[in-house]
């Protein structure tokens, strides 16, 4: 520091810019941010949709065996984990190149306190597991009728 000025490095500012990144990924995806480098560690993508009647889940899951998969729901907060395994068999003699992620994944979402687990389906098919959970009675929107007097 000369006279009370600093010198200003840019890359220093990209540096923190990336390092406060990395902390809001960690504090909002409960986990590292992802990367190609990150082996085994990955999170499945998934949408949630309401209708008038259900929550329903799409969670993006090509190539895995449903048999792979387990769903809890347990006090509104629904939890799906499982794991896709490497190839099993492989007639080439190795990879030049893997883009895929494998591993142990877990992703939990928390619904609104109006469901009912009672009759909660899941359905796997062309690697979308869709799963619906139906709202509580006391949570589904009602008609009130309006009458003359």
């Amino acid at each position: 520091m000369v006279n009370g000025l600093s010198r200003y490095y840019p890359s220093r500012e990209l540096s923190g810019l990336q390092d406060e990144m990395e902390r809001l990924f960690r504090s909002f995806f409960g986990g590292e941010p992802s990367s190609p480098s990150t082996a085994g560690a990955w999170s499945p993508p998934l949408d949630v949709e309401e209708t008038d009647e259900h929550f329903v889940l799409h969670v993006e899951l090509p190539g895995m065996d449903p048999q792979d998969v387990d769903i809890t729901l347990e006090e509104s907060v629904l939890t799906i984990s499982g794991e896709r395994r490497f190839y099993r068999e492989t007639d080439s003699e190795g990879f030049r190149r893997v883009e895929r992620r494998f591993g142990r994944f877990h992703r939990a979402v928390r619904l609104p306190d109006r469901v009912t687990g009672e009759k909660v389906e899941a359905h796997y098919k062309d690697g979308v597991l869709t799963i619906t959970v139906p709202k509580a009675e006391e949570a589904k929107p009602r008609r009130i009728e309006v009458r003359g007097s």
